[in-house]
């Protein structure tokens, strides 16, 4: 019995973990596994770039093996042994009988004697070489069908070793993204705490400076005082005429004393806003789909059917009278308003040579007569006369380093913010605070030149 398992351990050794036979002219690959050379080359036929194990799935960089002769010649004895315990076995005997197995019952699969067949009657039983042929013929219709099932996990296999690969490729440039998306937000992050502080430092020593220029007062208001109460003190103890005869002058003096104010001071609150435009998965949580109204058109525009673009056309169209049209200024607004909440959307302004961009308050008192001082509820970002300005309460002059020509605009209603970026390079232009209490819309300036403006990353233009 133990030989017969040994004999069986080395058949198993040798036999091709692809096909399942005897190996053919074998190969030996770098890992150490062995193949007929058919079989791994068919296993490797369709693999571009790199060919795995079937066996252990170590890759190699190019279809590279060697003969291995001295295993060729091991399964030649193996051969020999296993065609020898075949010739043994044919002689064997039934232990129960003593009589030559000869027999194969098809009913019970088993090996059987002439005496064995009573107890097998009506079952098909038939000789054994008639049996072993039609067996070996339908275990070689299963051999095919299994060489075929591992060619193809093989190739399964090699697919998800091909996926594992991209994983790594993309989780490595995802990485690489996210850390340098990361550092750009460090950048902005140290760039906003050294402009808080220096203007906390200045804010400082304007406050230390006044309030030395009121300890100043204080301290010369004392000095008066006490040269006062010296001349009191001196005047009380003098001769009634040297007492009277300057005496309204001192008290002049000491009814019109009044000590200086004190002064105080309050810090302001400076605050820095995150630019939002550093993740695009934080543009998507926010972005708007932004529409224009064409009721709120000054007559000269003209907007376009899909509501994304608007451009200035120099003969006027007839539109109907509405209190929501601007009549003074080439303005459209937004069909959208934000009483709340985050929002962004940007705005195409190419290389128009007027425009402003922004937001403004649902009511406004200029629509029809125009800007009056005091009134103004816009927070725009603009170019005219060929320089940019943020456009609000009070005007600020931007020197931008490029030009943009596409413009992100990001409210924070709570917070009171509306800040702009450039879309090319998400790098931010201004930041507008405010507490916002009205319905705010998009607010689009569009100049008097012909070049449209379009809403979104791009549109129908009007025409």
């Amino acid at each position: 019995m133990e030989v017969s398992a040994t004999l069986e351990a080395l058949q198993a050794e040798v036999r091709c973990p692809i096909c399942l036979d005897f190996l053919t002219d074998p190969v030996t690959i770098p890992c150490g596994h062995n193949f007929c050379r058919s079989c791994i080359q068919q296993c490797w036929k369709d693999l571009p770039g790199r060919f795995p194990c079937p066996v252990c799935r170590h890759p190699q960089q190019e279809r590279h093996f060697s003969p291995n002769s001295q295993l060729a010649r091991m399964i030649d004895l193996t051969k020999l042994l296993h065609s020898s315990s075949q010739s043994r076995q044919e002689n064997a005997l039934c232990g129960q009988h003593n009589q030559v197995l000869g027999l194969f019952c098809e009913d019970d699969l088993e090996v059987v004697c002439g005496l064995c067949t009573s107890a097998h009657q009506g079952h098909l039983v038939r000789p054994m070489e008639e049996a072993a042929s039609y067996h070996r013929q339908r275990l070689r219709s299963y051999r095919e069908a299994l060489k075929r099932q591992v060619a193809d996990v093989d190739k399964l296999v090699a697919t998800q070793d091909r996926e594992l690969v991209e994983l790594r490729e993309q989780v490595e440039h995802r990485r690489w993204k996210l850390a340098s998306e990361f550092e750009r937000l460090n950048q902005f992050v140290e760039h906003e705490q050294e402009a808080a502080m220096s203007k906390l430092a200045e804010e400082e020593r304007d406050i230390q400076q006044k309030l030395s220029e009121n300890v100043n007062t204080f301290t010369e208001y004392i000095s008066t005082v006490k040269g006062l109460l010296r001349e009191v003190a001196e005047r009380s103890v003098m001769s009634e005429v040297k007492l009277l005869r300057g005496v309204k002058s001192l008290q002049d003096r000491c009814q019109s004393l009044e000590p200086p104010a004190v002064s105080s001071f309050q810090l302001r609150q400076e605050g820095f806003s995150l630019p939002p435009l550093y993740s695009e998965r934080i543009i998507q949580r926010f972005r708007e789909e932004v529409t224009l109204d064409p009721q709120t058109a000054h007559p000269s525009l003209l907007v376009s059917e899909d509501q994304k673009s608007v451009t200035f056309v120099r003969k006027r169209k007839k539109v109907p009278r509405n209190r929501q049209r601007f009549v003074a200024e080439p303005v459209v607004l937004g069909a959208q308003g934000f009483r709340g909440g985050r929002h962004y959307w940007e705005v195409q302004v190419g290389d128009k040579a007027e425009w402003a961009v922004g937001l403004c308050a649902e009511a406004l008192p200029w629509k029809r007569q125009g800007l009056l001082p005091g009134q103004d509820a816009r927070w725009a970002l603009g170019l005219r006369d060929g320089a940019y300005v943020a456009v609000g309460p009070a005007p600020v002059p931007l020197a931008l380093r490029e030009k943009p020509r596409g413009i992100g605009v990001y409210l924070d209603y709570e917070l009171g913010q509306i800040s702009f970026y450039s879309v090319h390079d998400r790098s931010h232009i201004h930041t507008f605070r405010e507490t916002f209490s009205q319905v705010l819309k998009p607010y689009l300036c569009v100049g008097r030149d012909p070049e449209p403006l379009t809403v979104g990353a791009g549109g129908e233009h009007a025409g």
